[in-house]
């Protein structure tokens, strides 16, 4: 059973509760565009519907998937200056408290850093928030949107009753339903209507006869009731063929309450209007009847004129930028390598030989002389051993040059690739095991030149030859490479060349540096 609502209430204010074995998760959406898209419906339009809230805020629909996919929810956040920020509109489940506890959490956890935060909250949101020292608007409403309910995932589920059953439907469907429902509650109340102007109608005719036929004055020598009503309804029948259907007998009691008073008082010009007005919306009445369809979409129109002004749409949809957690983490982490014992990790104490500033998100590669790499999470404190020749983020636009030395073959070989693919803390091989392989220089970058130096031999006018990366093409990891020489590699060192200003290239991401290269508090470039 369903109450003859005229509008869809359900898509409207939304709707959220769990039974046995099923949950139904629906949103609100907006009063104009729920009745523009009714009106479709009865065209025969093709209708798209997406949620409105009375928070506003932004809105990402790409996965909305007609009530049954994933939405993201935005709060609106204005950049006040380089140290304040302003939140206007918080998204849909979430409060201003719940908001400001979120964002104090992410404080304490070190994932962002405020000085404070306030609530001017009176009848529009507003939440400033002021920023600590060396810390930038722009880099932290991102942070915002990743680390708290600032950005919010909601999995709506559209699920209804219909029929006495549980339907899973998509949420054009349900207006459908409830549009074509619309039509005939509508068309019930016509009826209903038609038949109140009939009855009116009938008992104006019947009041019209009585009084103007004087019909009341064939009663004056009745003795008893029973005679007044035979004689009533006597009397009326040469006049049966004007009335709009048979007489009863509580038409016949009904005249008997008129008072003379009335009677004598009565108007027949304005009797007779008020009945051609009777008729005339019983005339109405019938063609709206003959078209249903344009009768209902006057009504949605009549709605919309008397109230649509009141619901404008409040959410703003916009296609969202996926934040990426480990680009606005904050570098909070100071990664160092202690070669002496070993030791790997953000809590290694002593004489670092390597430091590198990285955030909890961060995924480290390691690379060793003998080839071998993996990928870990940021280590409180492990072991690693004491060869470990770098470790870096592992971002997939990293370039790695690397010469090494193949054992079994006793020949060298450069070979270049971007950060390879990987399961976290698997062992892989850049190259072939061998107890003689082994890295003879390994530096990232897209450009770079070494001198090789080789093996005296006969017959042969030069010792060096030198490499220039940026002519050698980047391949996948398990590539072998191209050779460098026949004869052995003595020794590898690095040529310093000039690059106009205007030339230059973005400086390689820096992995696990010498201490003397690069301070613990220095930020990562």
């Amino acid at each position: 059973m369903t109450l003859p609502v005229k509008i869809p209430l359900l898509l409207l204010h939304g709707a959220e509760g769990i039974a046995v074995g099923m949950a139904t998760k629906i949103m609100p959406h907006n009063f104009c565009e729920l009745l523009e898209a009714q009106k479709k419906i009865l065209r025969h339009e093709p209708i798209l519907l997406y949620p409105d809230f009375l928070q506003g805020g932004l809105l990402d629909v790409t996965g909305y998937e007609h009530g049954n996919g994933k939405i993201k929810c935005r709060a609106r956040i204005y950049e006040k200056n380089d140290k304040t920020i302003v939140i206007k509109d918080i998204p849909y489940t979430t409060t201003t408290q719940s908001l400001i506890e979120s964002i104090e959490k992410a404080a304490r956890s070190g994932k962002i850093k405020i000085t404070s935060i306030d609530d001017y909250t009176a009848e529009e949101v507003e939440i400033e928030i002021k920023l600590a020292r060396g810390i930038y608007a722009a880099d932290t409403i991102r942070a915002l949107y990743a680390f708290t309910d600032c950005e919010v995932s909601i999995s709506p589920n559209f699920i209804a009753i219909q029929d006495d059953r549980p339907v899973s439907m998509a949420v054009e469907e349900a207006l459908a339903f409830v549009t074509e429902k619309l039509v005939v509650d509508l068309e019930k109340e016509l009826r209903i209507e038609l038949d109140r102007l009939k009855e009116r109608l009938h008992y104006q005719l019947l009041e019209q006869i009585f009084i103007e036929e004087r019909l009341y004055k064939q009663i004056e020598e009745c003795k008893s009731q029973k005679e007044i009503i035979e004689t009533i309804e006597r009397s009326l029948q040469p006049f049966i063929d004007r009335l709009e259907r048979a007489i009863t007998l509580a038409d016949l009691e009904r005249l008997l309450e008129i008072r003379i008073k009335r009677i004598s008082r009565y108007d027949i010009n304005k009797k007779q209007k008020d009945i051609d007005d009777i008729r005339v919306q019983i005339v109405k009445t019938l063609k709206h009847l003959e078209d249903m369809v344009g009768y209902t979409i006057n009504f949605i129109d009549d709605l919309l004129t008397r109230y649509g002004q009141n619901y404008p749409r409040r959410t703003e949809i916009k296609a969202f930028q996926e934040v990426e957690i480990r680009e606005v983490a904050l570098s909070n982490l100071t990664v160092s390598y202690d070669r002496k014992d070993g030791f790997l990790g953000h809590m290694v104490k002593g004489d670092a030989e390597m430091v590198l500033a990285c955030s909890e998100y961060d995924k480290l590669l390691l690379i060793f002389p003998d080839g071998r790499y993996k990928v870990i999470n940021v280590p409180d404190k492990v072991y690693v051993g004491q060869d470990l020749l770098w470790v870096g983020k592992a971002h997939e636009d990293v370039i790695f040059n690397v010469i090494y030395r193949d054992g079994a073959q006793n020949v060298s070989y450069l070979k270049r690739f971007h950060t390879p693919k990987f399961i976290l803390e698997k062992e892989y091989r850049l190259f072939e095991e061998h107890n003689r392989s082994k890295i003879l220089y390994f530096s990232t970058g897209p450009s770079g030149k070494v001198k090789v130096h080789l093996m005296s031999a006969r017959r042969s006018r030069s010792n060096s030859m030198e490499i220039d990366f940026a002519e050698y093409l980047i391949k996948g990891v398990s590539a072998i490479g191209k050779r460098i020489s026949n004869r052995d590699v003595r020794r590898i060192s690095e040529l310093k060349e000039t690059v106009p200003q205007e030339k230059q290239v973005p400086r390689p991401l820096p992995g696990l540096n010498p201490v003397k290269e690069k301070k613990p508090e220095e930020s990562e470039e």
